[in-house]
């Protein structure tokens, strides 16, 4: 069993993206978006604020009430994406449940949209151009080529189908030529599928949602969840993303490249 070091690959990314950045005529500046106070999100941010900040990107965010009517964040999503100084947003998810979270997402422009979440990025993105990805499939299209996995002819298995992880990912990996099963809550019997599978991809966050019955010797498995019993199905895979330390970091200095590869896009 290979466990994957997430913070090596992370880092990989981040001293190439510090390179490249300090190359630039002028700093890269992104912004954040904090809905509500949710303790998981602000840490998240600040995670990646800490990233941005090691490369040399001026990382911002700004937080607003969950209590605030969709149409004036809209304003205000929309108001940060104007400054042409910044050249990246993001709107860290989740939204609160009562405001319009399409909206707001909707509200960062496709030139900016680092996360991949707006109409404009993800019809881009599923109509097959892979030049900037959603940071949960560029994690794991890092993962796979730091270990090198290949995906091609092989049958992969996908738990949920979040707009973040599960749904971008199924698409990746059958473009790719992968035969691909996709679980979501209506899936009966998903351990036929899971057994047969060479790859998993998990992204339901359900602790000890997948078990070692479920899958078969050798199988790789990435667990955005954490939904895998990583100690018993931990022995049976060839290759597997540990709870902590695993994609968290990949996903950051993704998101960070992405920036990047934005700006120089324009």
């Amino acid at each position: 069993m290979t466990t994957v070091d997430g913070k090596k690959i992370a880092d990989g990314i981040l001293n190439k993206l510090a390179e490249r950045v300090s190359k630039l005529p002028k700093p890269l500046k992104m912004a954040a978006v904090l809905i509500g106070d949710d303790p998981k999100s602000k840490k998240f941010l600040e995670l990646k604020k800490k990233a941005a900040g090691s490369v040399g990107i001026d990382f911002n965010i700004y937080e607003f009430s969950a209590d605030m009517k969709t149409r004036d964040l809209v304003f205000e999503v929309e108001k940060i994406a104007r400054n042409p100084d910044c050249e990246g947003v993001l709107v860290e998810l989740p939204i609160p449940e009562k405001i319009d979270s399409v909206a707001v997402l909707n509200a960062v422009p496709l030139k900016k949209d680092v996360d991949i979440l707006s109409f404009e990025a993800q019809e881009k993105f599923y109509s097959g151009d892979f030049s900037i990805l959603p940071p949960a499939v560029e994690a794991v299209k890092s993962i796979f080529e730091y270990y090198k996995i290949e995906v091609k002819n092989k049958k992969a298995v996908v738990f949920g189908q979040g707009v973040l992880v599960g749904k971008p990912i199924s698409f990746w990996l059958e473009k790719l030529g992968s035969t691909v099963a996709v679980i979501d809550e209506f899936t009966k019997n998903p351990e036929n599928y899971s057994r047969e599978a060479d790859i998993l991809i998990s992204g339901v966050g359900k602790i000890g949602l997948i078990k070692e019955g479920m899958v078969k010797e050798g199988v790789v498995v990435v667990d955005f969840g954490p939904d895998v019993d990583f100690e018993s199905i931990g022995k049976k895979s060839s290759l597997i993303t540990p709870p902590i330390g695993g994609v968290g970091p990949i996903v950051i200095a993704a998101v960070l490249k992405n920036l990047l590869n934005i700006a120089l896009l324009k």
